[in-house]
């Protein structure tokens, strides 16, 4: 009898109570709250249990601590050879490493025909394996069980009207019924940092030279709980938007969306490797040479201009991305479904109230700061003070609103440059924004709510400053610190903005830090051109979006932490 046959939910869910599940838990970059359970002291309990195709586990498993629980959807394979679960064209060396850095590895006892063994137990996050969903979506003995093992697949046929949507969805129900003719590709989107699991499907008949292969997006949604993005992406089709993804079908395990059939939209990448490239680009052309003469950089027209020849298709989409934005918020409203809504509310006491939030945030990431206490860096006075006059501009803002009302409606959430791709034809750009799922900081009930158009505007506007000061880092690291010397770029970074004599010792880094802020002024100007919003919301908001971003980078990346920190000092400083 296989070793498989004596693994069943029981021995799963003991091995998921270990250290050592436990700690591979919080490696996984979906996993949230990792600060709040870092020292592992929380419970995990298998929610939901089926086993398919004799190695596939579906599980959701709950995290519990006292006042806190959270469902997360699970899916392992278990191997013993990782060879006999992958096609032909899997078996390449990149792919057995990610495949590998996503299995956690046990040796456990069992008792085999009354014989104790030790055997080792591989198990793989399922979504990276081609098998995995084979298994969901082509696998008719699976399929027909789907009811009796809650689950069920959801088709939202009004995506698929037109004839080549039809196509594709006639290449997926075709590719189910005829596997053998089909081949099947799969590839990770997102390069693994994003909170969900996306992956590229791509499938090529092979019995029809001449048929054409399609690709589809494969979405698996981590957190186990209510998805607001079917529901808006149907409202966004019904408003004929073409620049976000269809939605052709979910799978629902126990009524919860936990993967989705997106299409697939062609594109050459997201709009943030644009401004990344274009900026890199020229500050290492114009600051080859740490020695030369830089007193013309000096003259805002000299800035222009350079910024003008290098940075030809930031400026271009810069100028018509708002106007895609603003397409966007419009096809998000349906006005004969209350979610979709749009409501008015009155000012006074909407800001009030997220002042009142904004201030607890700060009050929780000083906590948090001070908990760190071994990165001293964190807590020095310089650092805390910025944090202080957040609070006193926070309140300038809410004092000066001269608004009476204020529209709110459903927006993104989360629009940072990642969420849109582009492709480009001659001069021309097709935006395409992806993941409705609201912001990712927000509870269920508060990604329900609907905020100010602007909320999406900061959030796009954050991506510049991050661009910015990474590329100011970038240039540091290569060509200012010298190899023999033990100093990090953060430092003198820090040392910019926070040390008075530093930049008179360092005058080329002030002159590279002009040029930048020129850069992103000059964005800035392009994309508010075709916008109607109001800048202290949109400061409200990026205030918003930078605490968080500063809790993130603490807890995962703690090295990036100075990034978000000086575009909140240069919030304060502006205002």
């Amino acid at each position: 009898m296989s070793v498989f046959a004596h693994i069943d939910k029981n021995v799963i869910e003991s091995i998921m109570g270990s250290m050592e599940f436990k700690a591979f838990l919080l490696s996984r970059r979906w996993f949230g709250d990792k600060f709040l359970l870092s020292n592992l002291q929380f419970q995990i309990k298998i929610d939901y249990f089926q086993i398919l195709a004799e190695r596939i586990y579906l599980t959701v498993i709950k995290i519990t601590k006292p006042d806190y629980e959270k469902l997360y959807f699970m899916p392992l394979i278990y191997y013993r050879n990782l060879n006999n679960i992958l096609a032909p064209k899997e078996r390449n060396k990149e792919n057995i490493r990610k495949l590998t850095e996503n299995t956690f590895s046990k040796k456990i006892a069992l008792t085999i025909e009354k014989d104790q063994k030790i055997v080792t137990l591989n198990l793989l996050e399922a979504e990276y394996c081609l098998y995995f969903w084979k298994n969901m979506l082509f696998d008719k003995t699976i399929s027909e069980k789907f009811p009796e093992l809650s689950l069920k697949l959801v088709l939202y046929t009004e995506q698929f009207q037109d004839e080549l949507n039809m196509e594709k969805v006639q290449t997926l129900i075709e590719a189910s019924i005829y596997t053998e003719r089909y081949e099947a590709f799969l590839t990770q989107l997102g390069k693994g940092n994003t909170t969900n699991m996306l992956f590229k499907l791509t499938l090529k008949n092979k019995k029809q030279k001449n048929a054409p292969s399609f690709s589809y997006v494969l979405k698996s949604y981590k957190e186990y709980r209510d998805s607001l993005e079917p529901s808006t992406l149907q409202v966004l089709n019904k408003n004929q938007f073409s620049n976000s993804p269809k939605i052709y079908g979910n799978i629902k395990v126990n009524q919860i969306e936990s993967m989705a059939i997106l299409e697939y939209l062609a594109n050459e990448g997201n709009v943030g490797d644009i401004y990344w490239t274009e900026l890199n680009d020229m500050i290492n052309a114009i600051f080859s040479d740490l020695n030369a003469d830089f007193s013309k950089l000096q003259e805002s027209k000299e800035l222009s201009e350079l910024i003008k020849k290098y940075c030809e298709k930031s400026l271009i989409l810069s100028e018509r991305i708002g106007k895609c934005i603003t397409n966007l918020h419009e096809a998000l409203i349906l006005a004969e479904q209350p979610n979709y809504s749009v409501e008015t509310v009155e000012s006074d006491f909407y800001l009030k109230n997220y002042t009142h939030k904004l201030n607890l945030m700060i009050n929780n990431l000083q906590l948090l700061m001070k908990q760190e206490s071994e990165k001293l860096f964190y807590n020095l006075t310089k650092i805390q003070t910025v944090f202080i006059d957040a609070k006193d501009v926070l309140e300038k803002f809410r004092g000066e609103f001269e608004k009476n009302n204020l529209r709110l409606q459903p927006v993104h959430q989360d629009l940072h440059m990642e969420q849109i791709l582009y492709d480009k034809t001659d001069s021309r750009f097709d935006f395409y924004f992806m993941d409705f799922e609201g912001d990712p900081e927000l509870s269920l009930e508060e990604r329900k709510q609907k905020f100010p158009i602007e909320k999406d505007i900061a959030s796009y506007l954050r991506s510049l400053s991050y661009i910015k000061f990474n590329t100011l880092l970038s240039f540091i690291e290569k060509n200012v610190i010298n190899k023999d010397e033990y100093v990090v770029p953060e430092e003198l970074l820090y040392s910019l903005f926070f040390r008075k004599g530093f930049r008179e010792k360092h005058k080329e880094l002030n002159v590279i830090l002009t040029f930048l802020n020129k850069w992103e002024q000059k964005i800035m100007t392009k994309i508010l051109k075709n916008l109607e919003v109001n800048i202290t919301l949109i400061n409200y908001f990026t205030i918003e979006r930078i605490l968080h971003e500063v809790i993130y980078e603490i807890l995962f990346r703690p090295k990036k932490f100075l990034v978000p920190l000086l575009g909140l000092k240069e919030v304060i400083d502006n205002n």
